[in-house]
């Protein structure tokens, strides 16, 4: 599948020993700077901020409720690549003030250069893929912070009902979120690319009369949405993976170890300052 495009729809990074003594004038300073939102959480994190201007926006959280007292703690960051740099002069004085900067997850996208009601996807984990108000989700609504939780949409459609921005061909966006099983620095989050071809399969299903009836009337209807994943028999499965595969599909691992540098450079320059390519172990 040629053309395909990678990219970070949002990231989602950790501070490590913020003092109170720096944070509190931050959030008071955004808060009269940007008419920042600040509020109490019960759960999880106990003190949140919300900045937005214009279409960027960050969200900032710190401090575990069942943290123990202390004078510093975490502080975690949540914002999309372009709000990174346009709030790059107070975001890289918060890295300046930490001991680490962790990336936590993110949400990798891959742009495809292809209509949606051509695409066949496919979650091959046991994941329930299902097609709602014209996008395909894995599992829940609540589950989106999980690893490998994806959505799969008609990103031109997308680009001119929310924005009334109108591009040339077509576009669909495939979105997974990379959550490694520990955090990695980000200095060297470089050397870890996402890897998920082990977790979903996409095809370009343009010809599909050459499958036997009942495999086609089930490819068709998952791609219509007409029919969930957990509707289809472990078997059937099988079954369509093997024809999908003769299809052109979408290496994920590939594409994001080729473009996986590029990708996180600029986001790596910003938190941390630094990059190395020099192995590691975690």
């Amino acid at each position: 599948m040629e053309g395909v495009n990678v990219s970070i729809d949002r990231i989602v990074v950790d501070f490590t020993n913020v003092y109170w003594t720096f944070f509190n004038p931050l959030r008071e300073w955004l808060c009269h700077y940007y008419n920042a939102a600040f509020y109490v959480k019960d759960k999880g994190f106990k003190y949140r901020v919300r900045v937005r201007e214009g279409k960027h926006w960050a969200y900032l959280s710190y401090q575990l409720v069942y943290a123990r007292l202390a004078r510093k703690h975490t502080l975690r960051l949540e914002c999309p690549p372009d709000s990174l740099i346009y709030f790059q002069s107070w975001i890289s004085e918060i890295g300046k003030n930490a001991t680490d900067i962790l990336h936590v997850r993110s949400e990798v996208a891959f742009d495809i250069p292809l209509p949606l009601s051509e695409l066949f996807v496919l979650s091959l984990t046991g994941r329930n893929m299902k097609k709602r108000k014209g996008t395909f989700y894995s599992n829940k609504r609540h589950q989106r912070q999980v690893a490998g939780y994806c959505r799969v949409y008609d990103k031109k459609v997308e680009l001119l009902q929310r924005r009334g921005v109108r591009i040339e061909g077509e576009l669909t966006r495939f979105e997974i979120v990379y959550k490694p099983d520990e955090k990695v620095p980000m200095s060297v989050l470089v050397q870890y690319p996402p890897r998920f071809n082990r977790l979903y399969l996409c095809a370009q299903a343009t010809s599909l009369k050459l499958l036997k009836t009942k495999l086609q009337q089930k490819v068709v209807g998952l791609m219509r949405g007409e029919l969930e994943q957990k509707e289809v028999t472990a078997y059937y499965r099988r079954k369509i993976v093997e024809q999908m595969r003769q299809l052109p599909t979408l290496d994920f691992d590939r594409l994001a170890e080729e473009q996986w540098e590029e990708v996180i450079t600029v986001p790596c320059a910003i938190l941390g300052g630094l990059i190395s390519k020099v192995p590691v172990a975690l």
